[in-house]
């Protein structure tokens, strides 16, 4: 993630050597590059299970929904998730040179400019954006459970067959694609939502795999709302 310039993390705003193994990759881009956010993403995630560990389950649960343990669950394998594969994403851009779409010298340092080119101001912005993606999007997905049951649907008493779960796969991968698409061309087409909210994403003019939710938070919300429906 961003990083404040007291707070720099490795390959912020120096090159790493060629020599590194890639195990030595593996930097604070696992725990969010920005330590608070890393507090703030485990603390969000400590209170939904803790309230679904200590809770009375009939408090918590929602009839028709996963238990509230499950959704635990899930939003803590979604993090790890999101966490291990940039950090892999970055170590085999950083360990293998001669695969790299942009050679090295597209990312040559200039004064006050990370390695994807965006200014120290820029940076401390995606600072803030990166702690209001967290808060909203776990308020969201929590919301969500509680606001429409059935949403993330408990298991049933007896397997789907194969085929209809073949359909449903592909029918979301299309819905989901489609709103995708249409959001994303509304982010660059229209004037204010370019200025207001998308340009931000786009600061980055070399962009590595951890720019991916390196975003105006509005941005990684509406990604996050056309994501589950």
């Amino acid at each position: 993630m961003a990083n404040q310039s007291r707070e720099l993390a490795p390959y912020s705003h120096a090159y790493p050597e060629e020599a590194l193994r890639f195990s030595e990759h593996f930097s604070s881009l696992l725990l969010s590059g920005h330590w608070g956010l890393t507090l703030l993403e485990l603390g969000t995630l400590a209170s939904v299970t803790a309230a679904a560990v200590c809770l009375p389950a009939e408090r918590v649960n929602v009839p028709g929904s996963m238990p509230l343990r499950e959704l635990s669950a899930f939003l803590w394998a979604k993090a790890a998730v999101a966490r291990l594969y940039n950090t892999y994403c970055e170590a085999l851009f950083f360990s293998c040179p001669p695969y790299r779409i942009q050679p090295s010298r597209e990312h040559a340092l200039k004064a006050k400019k990370d390695l994807c080119g965006r200014q120290q101001k820029e940076l401390d912005t995606l600072v803030l954006h990166d702690h209001l993606t967290l808060l909203s999007q776990f308020a969201f997905n929590v919301g969500l459970y509680y606001a429409v049951p059935g949403c993330y649907p408990a298991a049933g008493g007896c397997a789907a067959p194969w085929y209809e779960g073949v359909f449903k796969v592909m029918a979301n991968h299309y819905v989901m694609s489609f709103g995708m698409y249409w959001m994303h061309r509304a982010l660059h087409v229209d004037p204010w939502l370019w200025d207001n909210i998308h340009s931000y994403h786009h600061w980055a003019k070399h962009p590595l795999s951890r720019n991916t939710y390196q975003d105006h938070w509005l941005d990684n919300l509406g990604n996050a709302v056309v994501g589950h429906f």
